[in-house]
């Protein structure tokens, strides 16, 4: 694997000798100056920002801290397996699922496998709109051994969630559901922060709801020629989610990110009943 990410390295840098590709740098002789010492310095950890598209400079042992407060408030647990190891066994159960489903030819099952696949790295996204610049984690698998796979799932799994009442595509989708509500004086307007989304889906009862919405789609075999059954085994596969942190400790935790979309639309209305309590609650209180 570590072999493969060198090879491919190589030949780009081949490519570009090929093609004459130059690029120019539109900084200054000072500005690069400045931004070398700043990539240079190991006491600062350099991020992008929650909003917006901000730069954010952080002392490394603030930074490590934040991450280890993510860490220790969610059900993560610390392995002392090797990154090679970790990487061989994913990739080992998604090729040995692929070939119990009949994916046997080595073209098709390149189609789901990564080339030198890396562990998931998680990092903080500073909010610096808030008090103290706390950091919002995210985990990011490009290049994971099941990458391609997650997409895969992603396709099947998408419109379930879009037939869902409560589904927005984007802000625009918001302004056109909205377009002929009438807002009077006395109503309230009522928002959710919700915290640790990713991470805090209840993964099995998640998974017995994603089975049964896959079970009742009359569309699914318009999407896929997967069994519901192999859909469901890579789904768990693609959850385990091993990640490393700055201090390439390694951690694992079943994550919810593809799943989480489907189970808020699954509850749906029994968050809206309890938003309604709560407005009612405020009205009679005003």
């Amino acid at each position: 694997m570590e072999k493969a990410r060198s090879v491919r390295s190589l030949v780009f840098q081949h490519l570009k000798q090929s093609y004459k590709m130059t690029i120019k740098s539109n900084l200054t002789p000072a500005q690069r100056k400045i931004i070398n010492e700043l990539k240079e310095d190991d006491s600062i950890i350099i991020c992008p920002a929650d909003k917006g598209k901000a730069v954010v400079v952080e002392d490394r042992e603030t930074y490590l801290m934040k991450t280890q407060d993510q860490i220790s408030g969610g059900d993560y647990e610390l392995t002392k397996k090797k990154e090679k190891t970790i990487l061989r066994r994913l990739h080992k159960r998604l090729m040995d699922q692929l070939i119990s489903m009949g994916i046997t030819d080595y073209k098709e099952q390149r189609l789901y496998s990564v080339t030198g696949p890396v562990l998931a790295s998680m990092a903080l996204l500073k909010k610096v709109h808030k008090k103290k610049f706390p950091g919002r984690a995210y985990v990011s698998q490009i290049d994971g051994p099941s990458y391609y796979i997650c997409k895969e799932l992603t396709n099947i799994i998408n419109p379930l969630d879009e037939k869902g009442e409560s589904f927005l595509r984007d802000t625009y989708h918001f302004k056109e559901s909205i377009r002929d509500v009438e807002v009077q004086d006395r109503d309230l307007i009522g928002t959710l922060d919700i915290v640790g989304m990713f991470p805090n889906i209840p993964v099995a009862k998640t998974l017995e709801v994603t089975r049964e919405e896959l079970e009742n789609d009359e569309t699914l075999s318009g999407r896929t020629k997967w069994k519901i059954d192999d859909i469901m085994k890579l789904l768990e596969i693609s959850i385990e989610t091993y990640f490393k942190q700055l201090m390439e400790r390694f951690i694992i935790r079943e994550m919810g990110y593809l799943l989480e979309s489907l189970f808020l639309s699954h509850w749906q209305e029994f968050i809206c009943i309890g938003l309604r309590r709560i407005l009612f609650t405020m009205q009679i209180t005003r």
